[in-house]
């Protein structure tokens, strides 16, 4: 079954009480699974409910092009790369070659996991491809739809 991913990138904004017990305001970003913007506001207000203790704000909902979202077994893996993809095709009717992007956001512990991740994942693909661009997210959870049994 094919499961399509409609990704929204939600900002939320409270006080966080450091390791040194000094409070500091943050401003953190979830990669969350949604049908539309009000049901990825609805998922952040019951995540964060759990997670902060006190006040906080959704500062930003806004959609994403991610298309996918490749995890790390590595359990030292704490980071989430936005990586362009360029995929190369060959135009039938001229014989050119055409590009097309894909942004996948790829979860690793550096850059350099990230992009063997994302190497190794699209190695299956039976069309040639190219990194044409990866970059670190302040993302630090992706929220996917719970599966259904």
């Amino acid at each position: 079954m094919t499961n399509l991913h409609n990704w929204f990138e939600c900002k939320v904004k409270y006080i966080k009480t450091g390791e040194d017990g000094k409070d500091k305001k943050v401003s953190e970003s979830y990669m969350i699974d949604a049908a539309s913007y009000t049901e990825a506001e609805a998922k952040i207000y019951e995540i964060m409910e759990q997670i902060v203790s006190g006040p906080f704000k959704v500062s930003a909902i806004k959609g994403s092009n991610v298309s996918e979202i490749i995890e790390s077994d590595n359990t030292g893996a704490d980071k989430y790369f936005k990586v362009k993809v360029s995929i190369i095709d060959a135009d039938e009717a001229t014989g050119k070659e055409r590009r097309s992007n894909q942004y996948v956001l790829t979860h690793g512990e550096d850059i350099h996991e990230a992009l063997a991740l994302t190497h190794e994942n699209f190695s299956t693909y039976v069309v040639p491809f190219e990194i044409a661009q990866i970059s670190d997210t302040n993302i630090i959870e992706v929220i996917p739809h719970k599966e259904e049994k």
